[in-house]
């Protein structure tokens, strides 16, 4: 009876002491920024290759408020556009060179041949936002916007 209570206090102690390491890890995980994309998403990102007057999109699920990246890709011998009206409503910036942004605020992007180009903003509402080369008729593609809290 002695070597049963002893062991259930060993185990009892282990399980305590368990119990603060992990409650140590968590408290110092949090204060210092979180769990990286759990609690800290930093960045969600779409990939656009356009190749032979066509989107190729990858894209993993998104969630509102977020900071989101398009990365466009033109690897066709002509310029393209990259316009949609995700953009509209939000702070949007354009990086790399050649492109060139038009339209009030931002409201899309030439791409030339070759060119490579990262658009960043934040969308703030849900839906299926639909984007397009203005340039050559019927070459579209779709961004699917998912709700805040979806995974």
């Amino acid at each position: 009876m002695l070597w049963r209570t002893m062991k259930q206090n060993t185990v009892d102690h282990r399980s305590r002491s368990l119990l603060m390491v992990v409650q140590a890890i968590l408290v110092g995980t949090l204060c210092l920024g979180g769990f990286p994309g759990v609690l800290a998403q930093s960045e969600q990102q779409i990939v656009v290759t356009i190749r032979n007057y066509t989107f190729e999109t990858t894209q993993m699920p998104l969630q509102l408020h977020l900071p989101t990246v398009i990365y466009l890709r033109n690897t066709d011998d002509v310029r393209h556009d990259f316009s949609s009206e995700v953009f509209d409503g939000s702070h949007t910036r354009v990086e790399a060179l050649p492109a060139i942004a038009y339209g009030k605020g931002i409201r899309g992007v030439y791409i030339e041949p070759g060119g490579e180009v990262a658009v960043r903003f934040t969308i703030e509402k849900p839906g299926r936002y639909q984007f397009k080369c203005s340039i050559h008729e019927g070459m579209e593609g779709e961004i699917l916007m998912m709700s805040a809290g979806a995974v």
